[in-house]
């Protein structure tokens, strides 16, 4: 559960890190001048809430508001800091706030989806990732619609997940996330060469493998009772990967003993 939710964040993110440019000065105080420092001042928080300083992001961010009071991306901003202090009620309060400044906003739409997927709310979250992913003018709605195949998942409601994972591949087959999905709800429901399947495909997009990603595939290879391609996926995993929770379950004997 924490790592899905993890997985959600992190998509999340990605969509606001392009806020995150190097923000150019201004000295002029007139309307258009008002409005980029604004988006600087987004750009700031953003970066200084990545960089976990919750306070200095807050402060940037409350200037972007001052600055432009309509700027929905600023309320966005707020709404991922208090989400990120732990303090929902007002986190969700900013998404309103975001979404009544951009009603059409997709970038909103899929990050208040999220907020609500880890508030164990998907019922509601579907909603919003659906708008955003069927919003023409949405440049990753393969993104929207993982999230909310990873959200499904969560239920757990495999047969939602795994629609909304195909619905990613078919919109970005080289998209890593779904692929990888799909091998794990594959392994899940013992479609084990679907699995294997997904895994090849997985690792064809995947310049950089994954701890994650190598036990499911000697998860996978070793129900297919492929013991010797299981070993050798085993030793690589422990080889890159020796301080992972992977490595550890792998040299604990809880996915089959020491791979040697």
């Amino acid at each position: 559960m924490r790592q899905t939710i993890h997985r959600l964040m992190l998509l999340a993110c990605v969509l606001v890190a392009g806020c995150a440019s190097n923000p150019a000065p201004q000295f002029a105080g007139d309307k258009v001048s008002l409005k980029q420092a604004s988006e600087d001042n987004v750009s700031l928080g953003i970066k200084y809430l990545q960089a976990g300083k919750r306070d200095v992001a807050m402060q940037k961010i409350q200037k972007a508001i001052q600055q432009d009071p309509d700027n929905a991306d600023a309320y966005m901003g707020q709404a991922l800091i208090y989400g990120a202090m732990g303090d929902a009620d007002r986190a969700d309060d900013a998404y309103h706030t975001a979404m009544r400044k951009a009603p059409d906003d997709p970038g909103i739409q899929n990050n208040y989806a999220v907020f609500l997927c880890q508030h164990n709310k998907a019922a509601e979250s579907e909603k919003y990732f659906l708008k955003a992913a069927d919003n023409p003018t949405y440049s990753t709605p393969d993104a929207a619609y993982t999230n909310a195949g990873l959200c499904a998942a969560m239920v757990p409601d495999p047969a939602s997940a795994e629609k909304f994972f195909r619905k990613a591949i078919d919109i970005n087959p080289s998209f890593p996330e779904p692929l990888y999905q799909m091998a794990s709800l594959s392994y899940k429901q013992k479609k084990y060469l679907q699995g294997r399947a997904f895994m090849e495909r997985f690792n064809i997009v995947t310049p950089q493998p994954r701890a994650d990603a190598l036990l499911l595939a000697v998860e996978i290879e070793r129900a297919l009772g492929n013991q010797s391609g299981a070993a050798e996926i085993a030793k690589q995993l422990v080889k890159q990967f020796p301080a992972s929770p992977e490595a550890q379950q792998l040299k604990g004997g809880a996915h089959g003993g020491n791979p040697g």
